[in-house]
């Protein structure tokens, strides 16, 4: 039986009954895309990003806005969305264009500024995105220091939030770059140390956009200050820090882009003055040669930094022990005998013969109450011991002229023997056994010119940096050596410059014959070699330095590989394979015949040659590095 037709009564009854309800939640948009794509969204549709490491107005945003009105939005800023949330935002740095474009519809009404495309992202993380937007404004360099700092703060929360645990700095640095965003392990550290130490104190001055080479100096100083606060006493560096703090936040304005280091040193170091007692000379000492000793890469420990401030610091515990004393001395001061003085001196009777014998101890130079040397009477006491020799001497010539006068009278002579024994008084003279005066001693003009032709270049060297460099040799059971003294009995040579002076090639003061200090001078005599070479002396995004000290063992120094732009630099290679010779290491790629000691030492008439500067530090460094081998070798056979 064939099925019935509907008739189109039936059939407009059938499409006129309700379809089956809707279970789901009505869609009204649709949903993200799922991989990155373009599409056409509306500043409705669009929000800056919340967490924008931008906090000031960019400097560049009237430009920018003028260039979008002229030629329209021609870089899109990319955008994501993050899950849950109903509108895109920007993901890698655009939040100024954002910006503008609302700005300009609003003026003009334009739907050119209301409508246009861009690049959608898919959703990763909140660091991804964080750390787009701060390597996309790294690479435009228009954010601040503290905008950069801040961002990097807020990045290392995040990722030790999503780690569990706390991260070095060398791992950040290495979870920054898988970011794509690239920044250094030194930097990090400057920023990260810029908002825990800068930022409560100084917030103004570094929203008015103070730059790195402030903030470097800024650290310079305040670990230079917790250094001297640490020697000074036993407070703990929570004090400091408000210390600090109390002094520096003086110093924060609006606009201000550069601190004024002279008050701000004055300051610091009235606070330093304030909190241990010491003298103010003393710490501005400390604090410069700190300062000094850290640009240069030099070790701090060095007891030429701190020595004046461990006495000045028992003169502070005990000040009876170690009074003042001041230069020109006080008014009531003048006449008071010295310590020194009021010791009972042994006088020289020339009532009879004196018989010359050593000097016993209770005649060696008087010393301080702290058995250092009084530099200032020594010339003094040195005077009286000569005047007494000549006291001697005058009494020994009077007896021996009386003794050979009674001979003559009692014993019977020959005419041969008289003649002689006249010639002998005859030329027995005063003169003979007299100590010559001053004025019989060497023209000074003939010394100073002797000084004169061996010296390169002056070492400005105070009174009391000399006096100090001798009384550390005292007290290390040694003499420290001095180049005017030296210049007339021997062949020195004195050159300054920026790494390691050098006053003398031979002598070597007995503090630094340990085989950590030696490693060290010659690591930095090392250095002066490299310097001229070009061998950078800091370590670099890219390179480390080509030396790299090590005082525990062999000459103080390592070799790197060459950064890329000395790599085929032919004196640096020299350089660098002379180094290497020294220590018994060569390398194959690199000049090594013997004729590159004569290409550096300017005997086969090469124009690049060593210049005489630069040669006495190498010879400097040949001496130290045999004086350490020998050390080396006696412990060993001990």
């Amino acid at each position: 039986m064939s099925k019935r037709s509907l008739s189109i009564a039936e059939m407009t009854a059938q499409l006129q009954k309700p379809g089956p309800a809707l279970r789901s939640q009505r869609v009204d948009k649709m949903t993200a895309p799922l991989a990155e794509m373009g599409m056409q969204v509306t500043l409705d549709q669009l929000r800056p990003y919340d967490h924008n490491p931008r906090t000031e107005r960019n400097p560049r945003y009237d430009e920018i806005k003028e260039s979008i009105r002229q030629v329209g939005l021609k870089h899109s800023p990319p955008i994501t969305q993050r899950p849950g949330d109903d509108k895109f935002m920007i993901s890698d740095g655009g939040n100024t264009r954002l910006a503008i474009l609302n700005e300009l519809y609003e003026e003009t009404g334009d739907d050119r500024f209301y409508r246009f495309w861009c690049v959608y992202r898919p959703w990763v993380t909140e660091e991804q995105v964080l750390a787009g937007h701060l390597s996309e404004n790294e690479n435009r360099a228009d954010l601040s220091w503290i905008e950069k700092a801040l961002g990097v703060a807020e990045l290392k929360r995040l990722l030790e939030e999503h780690e569990g645990e706390v991260l070095s700095q060398r791992e950040l640095a290495r979870r920054f770059s898988e970011l794509g965003f690239s920044v250094s392990q030194s930097q990090i550290s400057r920023m990260l140390y810029t908002v825990e130490h800068f930022w409560p104190t100084l917030p103004a001055t570094l929203r008015s956009g103070i730059g790195q080479p402030q903030i470097k100096k800024l650290i310079a100083y305040r670990e230079a200050c917790l250094e001297i606060w640490k020697r000074c006493n036993s407070r703990q560096e929570a004090d400091f820090s408000v210390a600090w703090h109390d002094v520096v936040s003086q110093f924060d304005y609006e606009e201000q882009t550069e601190l004024p280091w002279s008050i701000v040193e004055d300051r610091l170091l009235g606070m330093l003055e304030d909190h241990s007692g010491a003298h103010l000379h003393t710490l501005d000492w400390c604090l410069k040669r700190v300062l000094e000793y850290r640009q240069r890469r030099q070790d701090i420990d060095d007891p030429e930094i701190w020595q004046p401030l461990q006495v000045e610091m028992e003169r502070v515990r005990n000040p009876e022990a170690h009074p003042l004393k001041f230069h020109p001395p006080l008014p009531g001061e003048e006449d008071e005998p010295s310590k020194r003085e009021r010791r009972p001196r042994q006088e020289v009777d020339t009532s009879e013969p004196l018989e010359f014998e050593p000097s016993d101890s209770s005649q060696s130079p008087p010393r301080t109450t702290d058995d250092q040397p009084t530099f200032g009477d020594e010339n003094s006491y040195l005077r009286q011991e000569l005047n007494a020799l000549r006291a001697q001497n005058r009494k020994l010539l009077e007896g021996r002229q009386a003794a050979v006068a009674s001979e003559e009278s009692v014993l019977p002579t020959t005419e041969h023997e008289q003649a002689v024994d006249q010639v002998s008084l005859a030329g027995l003279h005063s003169d003979d056994l007299a100590i010559p005066e001053p004025e019989e001693e060497a023209d000074p003009r003939t010394d100073e010119e002797r000084i004169n032709s061996l010296t390169l270049s002056v070492i400005d060297e105070t009174e009391g940096k000399r006096k100090l460099r001798h009384a550390v040799a005292a007290m290390h059971g040694g003499q420290a050596g001095d180049f005017q003294d030296f210049a007339v009995q021997s062949i020195p040579l004195m050159s300054a410059g920026p790494l390691t002076p050098v006053t003398d090639i031979w002598w070597v003061d007995a503090h630094v014959q340990t085989p950590k200090k030696l490693r060290y001078v010659i690591y930095r005599l090392a250095q002066s070699l490299g310097q001229w070479a070009g061998f950078p002396l800091a370590d670099t995004d890219l390179y480390p330095a080509p030396l790299q000290l090590n005082q525990e063992e062999g000459l103080g120094y390592q070799l790197q590989h060459l950064p890329g732009d000395l790599e085929q630099d032919t004196i640096a290679q020299k350089v660098w394979q002379l180094l290497a010779a020294l220590s018994g290491e060569v390398q194959p790629v690199y000049p090594s015949d013997i004729s590159l000691i004569g290409g550096l030492f300017g005997t086969t008439g090469d124009v690049e040659h060593l210049p005489d500067e630069v040669l006495i530090r190498l010879f400097r460094l040949i001496r130290l590095v045999r004086v350490l081998r020998t050390q080396e070798s006696t412990r060993g056979d001990s």
